[in-house]
């Protein structure tokens, strides 16, 4: 009897076994099941930021167009400051490179000192008149203008995703950027004026260097007509009107 009872009991624990093992594989294969369903009907998708709504800029994620401040002191972007008109490298450009603050220049005006050697004075005389955004957003192109001498103006590029400014012109009436080229490559600006005569410069936006330049005579004094940019026909080639001549200018 108890032969009998205990290999009945055997039977019962294996058949109790193989029920579970059962039980857990149509577990195991519906799970499967639902997540390959769900792996078909919601596949992973690689985002690709669209160039023109989102940009990297100083590791920090900025959306939507740089544009002026309403009070023109700043270059701004939703609500990040990209550059203020006081940054130590635009202040110090026109304490030591515009020429304004050089000897009888920093003692001819009453406010002369304060706008040399105060960031507060200076700010409150000085603005972007305008701005030019690249293609692509990478580069920001400027115009300044300020109280002291006007209308005098200097142009430059501000890079957003190396925070670099270059200034490119000297401080003089007729300077101005004017332009990123189709793609965003090369720029144009109007500088080395004389007299509001200028030349054009062709430069390229990654390594500034320059690729062409019109109407910049030996003497700029004796420069007797204007450039003025009209169009880009390609990346590489403008047309511009010099005198009532048009022409273009490729390189």
């Amino acid at each position: 009897m108890y032969s009998f009872i205990n290999h009945k009991t055997m039977k019962q624990k294996v058949f109790l076994n193989t029920l579970v093992t059962i039980i857990t594989l149509i577990i195991i294969a519906g799970a499967v099941k639902l997540f390959l369903i769900y792996k078909i009907e919601n596949p992973v998708t690689t985002v690709t930021t669209d160039t023109t709504q989102n940009e990297t800029l100083n590791n920090t994620l900025i959306v939507g167009t740089p544009s002026l401040s309403k009070d023109k002191k700043s270059i701004v972007v939703a609500n990040t400051v990209l550059v203020s008109i006081d940054t130590d490298e635009i202040f110090n450009w026109f304490k030591n490179k515009s020429q304004l603050c050089d000897g009888y220049n920093l003692t001819s005006n009453p406010d002369r000192k304060a706008f040399c050697e105060n960031k507060v004075s200076f700010k409150s005389q000085t603005r972007f008149s305008s701005i030019v955004i690249s293609p692509d957003k990478t580069d920001i192109g400027f115009t300044i203008e300020s109280d002291t001498l006007s209308p005098d103006t200097v142009a430059g590029i501000f890079s957003p995703s190396t925070h670099s400014i270059n200034l490119l012109t000297n401080y003089y009436i007729g300077n101005e950027f004017i332009s990123f080229s189709p793609s965003g490559k090369y720029f144009v600006y109007q500088g080395n004026c004389w007299e509001g005569l200028c030349g054009l410069f062709i430069k390229n936006s990654e390594t500034l260097t320059e690729e062409t330049l019109i109407n910049n005579p030996e003497y700029v004094d004796l420069r007797s007509s204007n450039a003025t940019f009209i169009k880009w026909i390609s990346d590489n080639t403008i047309e511009y009107k010099i005198g009532s001549e048009i022409k273009q200018e490729s390189w």
